[in-house]
């Protein structure tokens, strides 16, 4: 989640989910922007037709890895340019849809990429799952950004969602000749959100041309570019959340 546009949402999920995949889980990465998704593109599955279940006659999510399946809105319409121009009942009926005319693997993660706000699609998600083991928030480091994440903090606070800590992308800008770092954006707000909502940063991501390259040719960068530093940062970060995730649910059940 991110109360903010523009800061790598549909990044940050599509790379944690390949991140859990990885790690070998069964994963759903599930994405909910009905208005502009793009993890259709960031997973190279656009003009992919959704399958069906022989068995159940039911459709299934679209396999991008042995143990990966991923859900768009943009597998459904017909055309990549076409405006869902809806209210926020439709939006609301068709991610539950999403679960309930849908025939998906039992899953150890399902991973799902929200709109900037708090509005019917983080909700509706909430509400249809019932249970669910926490967000990650993403942000970017200036003050402008953080007073929008603000709001999906205390949105999740008050849905009694877990924040499983930040992830800062576009950190700093790394000199590819002499490796000079330098920040892009000033601010000191994400100091005060740690301190404020008590939690972790999970990574911190440079600003790399790799990153916006493996996002237009579909190649999820944690799994093309994998001894890239912010990659790196992403895999430990995905490494966090199984350990906070696990670490929780062993602790309920003790």
């Amino acid at each position: 989640m991110s109360g903010k546009g523009g800061v790598g949402k549909s990044f940050v999920a599509t790379n944690l989910a390949y991140g859990l995949a990885l790690q070998g889980k069964k994963v759903g990465l599930l994405d909910v922007d009905i208005h502009g998704p793009s993890i259709a593109k960031l997973t190279n599955i656009e003009g992919v037709p959704i399958p069906v279940n022989p068995e159940t006659g039911l459709p299934t999510p679209i396999q991008v890895l042995s143990n990966l399946w991923v859900l768009t809105v943009a597998s459904i319409l017909g055309n990549e340019n076409d405006a869902l121009i809806w209210r926020g009942p439709l939006k609301m009926a068709l991610i539950k849809q999403f679960f309930s005319d849908f025939d998906w693997e039992e899953l150890d993660y399902l991973v799902v990429d929200c709109p900037p706000g708090t509005g019917d699609e983080p909700l509706s998600i909430i509400q249809t799952l019932g249970n669910v083991d926490g967000t990650v928030i993403v942000t970017t480091p200036q003050d402008l950004a953080v007073l929008d994440v603000k709001k999906s903090m205390n949105f999740a606070d008050k849905m009694d969602v877990p924040i499983l800590g930040l992830i800062v992308n576009m950190k700093f800008f790394r000199c590819p000749k002499c490796g000079e770092q330098t920040a892009i954006y000033t601010g000191e707000g994400i100091n005060e959100l740690v301190f404020q909502y008590q939690t972790d940063i999970l990574a911190e991501l440079e600003i790399d041309p790799a990153i916006a390259l493996s996002a237009d040719q579909g190649k999820p960068y944690i799994y093309f570019n994998n001894k890239q530093p912010s990659a790196e940062a992403l895999m430990e970060a995905t490494v966090k959340l199984i350990e906070k995730v696990e670490g929780s649910q062993k602790s309920a059940e003790s």
